[in-house]
């Protein structure tokens, strides 16, 4: 989850495109087939595309599921992201801020380079190359596209599979569609569970360990429950969490109001701009704003699920930010990230102990917030600071925030509400109830205002509290040339204590705080490399300070993603004296040949000494589809006799990963032998019974998948109407395969707004079949089992030849004549004779059509048929025998006149 600070998460709205950009269309008229061939094999016989032969627009979708490259297209939000080559290298296009992002360097997407469908977004040859580091030569003679690249795609490094099949050339599949699936919520759904069961041997006081962690989630009471539930390593409960939350896309909640999230249990309080930060408890929250509507003032906090023994890091514009591997609760938890002006790439990257990695991209549009003139958006949580729905027993779990602030329970309310009083002015207003170490509550209030000045972003704020402190805080954004910055500065008085500043030592009372954040790049020699900076410093009552500085930069070097950082502290708490640090830290990570993922990193100290401090080592290996190893290694470097290692087999089973893992501790000489079973159980709605699945029910939402013939084309299931097994489905985080009964249970999609999943019928027995869009569109939920049945029709096909009978008795061949196959309760069936006057009808479904001229040219043209034809499809991609019909043209009517007298008319 991507929590604003001022405001509670807000489901991301689509964002509508500037009015001012508007980008070439796609004619129908202008359709190429290209074949596309990658250093020398063949992808594809018939890639689409449209305009120019010479730079044509190519529908990245496509082609990013030919190379078989971990890239995401978005048509609703006209946004592509992805990752590219083994040093997974960032990928970004935004069509609604017109430009891109490819490793680094950034170039303009002009209005002609670029076009939108529902389905799809096409972009010319010419920016395809700059993004996908491919050397393209577009053979317009022969319609091909000769690809080579500089770095192999996953689909040279599998070579048992074959080059799919573009969406368009999958029979009966229309190109400008998408399946949506709506599933709405429910009374109450079975929930589906995510388990980890870990038990072992250890030296030390207890031999033995288990423990356990548990994760469920489903629809009840009209709204989705999400639960965890975990142990110590006696098996104890110690961490418990519930949740029910609703959302909206579209903002219809709570009447007036329009909320787009509504949550109940364990939340996050929402925050003020000044004095009130987010806190967690029970209680109760919703919010109308929409995240996309950032305010660049507002620096936010990002949490999520992070299950036992896994890793995650934070990617800001390609930079990395922050990494942890400890939860709370159950969850990784960042907090007070910046944010720069314009487009902001949020990537939170998770790996899993047993070789597994998960990506999750936003992409957050951060300006100064302004609203529409009359528009309004409000936040409200009221929680019990600190104190979650249920504890099953005491626990030493870390609070979220700094102890010294928040070791204090109670009621804690905040609301806030942002209005535009014009296009170009702003204003926030909030109120706070706080919980007091002493007992009671402060009560804090806060005012503000947002405008554009001179091309910047720019804010004030002023707060209070019931105590008299006072602050106030001003601040500038812009984007400069290649520089974008943040710069913000608050004074405090009387005590007042700002929340939403966490840099800070709470012992002492703040008087003043500067902030700058600025991100640019760098060119290093031709290779752009993304950079970040940040400067705080906070003067304290007495004449103490602390100065807090850093710096981080990321780039591809070949196939390895390398990042690396420094920050500076400089403390004067007076009458101590001061003292300084610097530190940094190199990170590397590939992802070799798409089977080995290595990663590694280096922590050293420059002040007040120059030396190194730790070195790990992580190095997973996919043996097979199922068998994988791991080898981890730590070795501090100020005392090399201490050092850590970890090794483990993994076998991934349709019924959940086993592994097997080996520790050793040379410090203490500690080891720990254990044996762990992660699984997940998805209730099959159908059958109405649980599964014993791969993890991902609890955490995420599944789709029960249903293929088959529908012969009578009603569009559902009959008994007597046959599987379809060996559909495949792409875009889960593993892929699926239908089994013989037609039926797959995929887990795995995730828990955004949206999630994207492609039907591929290249393994089918028998293609010859019209589907529904082979593109299916869910908005998932945790726990939640949405159920698609996809009818697919037997097809067949048959030759029409439309002959001209003359007044001599002759019969010649009628080019660009539209004609129809029709019946009852489908749609007609077009086509159009071609220069002999023949027509070919492929992939139509089964049964009895019968031949028509389209009507609106037929009286137009003032033709009839001559003759009926009726057509029996039978199926199985077989032609039907061919249908030869005549037509006439009827002479034009002859003109009335109609005489009329003084009487009126006769």
């Amino acid at each position: 989850m991507l929590a604003p600070s001022a405001a509670v998460a807000a489901e991301p709205a689509p964002a509508s495109p500037p009015a001012n950009r508007s980008y070439a269309s796609v004619d129908p008229a202008s359709l190429l087939l290209f074949s596309v061939t990658l250093d020398g094999a063949t992808l594809t016989e018939g890639l689409g595309a449209y305009g120019l032969a010479t730079d044509p627009l190519i529908p990245m979708g496509e082609l990013a599921r030919l190379l078989e490259a971990d890239i995401d297209v978005a048509p609703v939000e006209r946004r592509i992201t992805g990752r590219l080559g083994q040093a997974r290298a960032p990928l970004l296009v935004d069509l609604n801020a017109g430009l891109a992002r490819a490793g680094g360097r950034e170039f303009a997407i002009g209005e002609r380079d670029a076009a939108v469908t529902p389905t799809e977004i096409y972009l010319r040859t010419s920016v395809v190359q700059q993004l996908l580091g491919l050397t393209v030569e577009v053979a317009d003679d022969e319609l091909t596209l000769r690809m080579r690249a500089a770095e192999k795609f996953p689909v040279q490094a599998r070579l048992e599979r074959q080059a799919r099949r573009p969406d368009q050339g999958q029979p009966g599949q229309s190109n400008e569609a998408t399946l949506k699936v709506v599933e709405p919520y429910a009374f109450f759904t079975p929930p589906g569970l995510d388990v980890v069961l870990d038990g072992g041997l250890q030296t030390g006081g207890n031999n033995s360990t288990f423990r356990y962690d548990l994760r469920f989630a489903g629809d009840l009471f009209w709204s989705n429950l999400q639960g965890y539930l975990g142990s110590d390593e006696e098996g104890r409960a110690t961490n418990a969490r519930v949740m029910l939350q609703r959302r909206s896309l579209e903002g219809d909640m709570l009447g007036p109001f329009r909320a787009r999230e509504v949550s109940v249990g364990d939340v996050f309080s929402p925050a003020l701009t000044m004095g009130a930060r987010s806190v967690a408890g029970a209680g109760f929250t919703f919010s109308t704003a929409p995240l996309e509507q950032a305010s660049v003032f507002n620096r936010i906090d990002l949490r999520g699920e992070l299950p036992p023994g896994y890793d995650v890091e934070l990617y800001i514009n390609d930079v990395l930010r922050n990494s942890t591997n400890q939860s709370i609760n159950g969850r990784y938890e960042f907090r007070d990230i910046p944010l720069s002006p314009g487009i902001n790439v949020v990537r939170v990257v998770t790996y899993g102990p047993r070789g597994e990695r998960l990506e999750e991209v936003q992409v957050v549009n951060v300006g100064a917030a302004l609203l529409r003139r009359g528009e309004a958006q409000m936040a409200f949580g009221i929680v019990d600071q600190d104190t979650p729905l249920f504890r099953p027993r005491r626990s030493s779990r870390p609070l979220i925030g700094d102890p010294r602030l928040f070791a204090n329970q109670g009621a804690r309310a905040v609301v806030s509400v942002n209005y535009g009083l014009t296009d170009l002015i702003s204003l926030t207003a909030g109120a706070a109830r706080i919980p007091q170490p002493g007992g009671g509550a402060l009560g804090v209030y806060s005012l503000g205002g947002r405008t554009s000045l001179f091309g910047l972003a720019t804010q004030l704020d002023a707060a209070w509290n019931g105590d008299g402190g006072a602050g106030v805080s001003v601040g500038a954004a812009g984007q400069f040339g290649p520089l974008s910055a943040v710069l913000r500065h608050a004074e405090y008085r009387d005590g007042f204590v700002d929340e939403t500043n966490l840099s800070f030592d709470a012992r002492y009372r703040v008087d003043r705080r500067s902030e700058l954040t600025v991100d640019s790049s760098v060119n290093l020699r031709g290779r752009i490399v993304p950079i970040s900076m940040r400067v705080l410093t906070n003067n304290y009552e007495g004449g103490s300070y602390d100065v807090i500085a850093a710096g981080r930069a990321s780039s591809g070097i070949g196939a390895v993603l390398l990042s690396a950082g420094l920050e500076y502290e400089r403390r004067h708490m007076r009458p101590a004296a001061s003292d300084e640090t610097l530190k940094g830290y190199i990170t590397a990570s590939t992802f070799r040949s798409y089977k080995w993922q290595v990663r590694t990193s280096l922590d050293y100290d420059v002040l007040p000494d120059l030396k190194a401090r730790f070195l790990s080592l992580t190095v997973d290996r996919r043996l097979s589809d199922t068998w994988s190893v791991r080898f981890g290694l730590g070795q501090p470097l100020d005392n090399t006799h201490d050092w850590n290692v970890v090794a483990s087999s993994i076998y991934a089973t349709r019924y959940g990963d086993f592994a097997l893992t080996g520790e050793y501790d040379n410090t203490d000489a500690d080891w720990r032998v254990a044996a762990q079973w992660s699984f997940g159980l998805g209730f099959d709605p159908e059958r109405s019974r649980y599964n014993i699945l791969r993890t991902g029910p609890g955490s995420g939402g599944s789709v029960l998948f249903n293929a088959f013939l529908d012969e009578n084309g009603d569009g559902v299931r009959q008994a007597s109407e046959a599987a379809a097994p060996n559909v495949a489905l792409e875009g889960a985080a593993r892929g699926a395969l239908t089994g013989r009964d037609g039926r797959v249970l995929v887990t795995g999609l995730g828990a955004g707004p949206t999630a994207y999943m492609d039907v591929n019928l290249e393994k089918l027995d028998n293609p010859a079949v019209a589907t529904p869009p082979t593109k299916v569109q869910l908005r998932p939920r945790p726990g939640r089992t949405a159920r698609v049945d996809y009818p697919m029709r037997p097809t067949g096909g048959v030759m029409v030849k439309v002959e001209l009978l003359r007044d001599d008795g002759q019969r010649v061949g009628l080019a660009s004549v539209r004609v129809q196959l029709v019946r009852p309760g489908s749609p007609p069936v077009d086509g159009v004779t071609e220069f002999d006057g023949s027509a070919m009808f492929d992939a139509v479904p089964v049964g009895n059509w019968r031949l028509q001229l389209e009507p609106l040219q037929a009286a137009k043209l003032r033709m009839r048929l001559e003759n009926d034809a009726v057509i029996d499809i039978q199926g199985n991609g077989d032609m039907a025998p061919d249908v030869v019909v005549q037509v006439r043209f009827d002479p034009p009517l002859a003109d009335t006149t109609v005489a009329a007298t003084d009487g009126g008319p006769r």
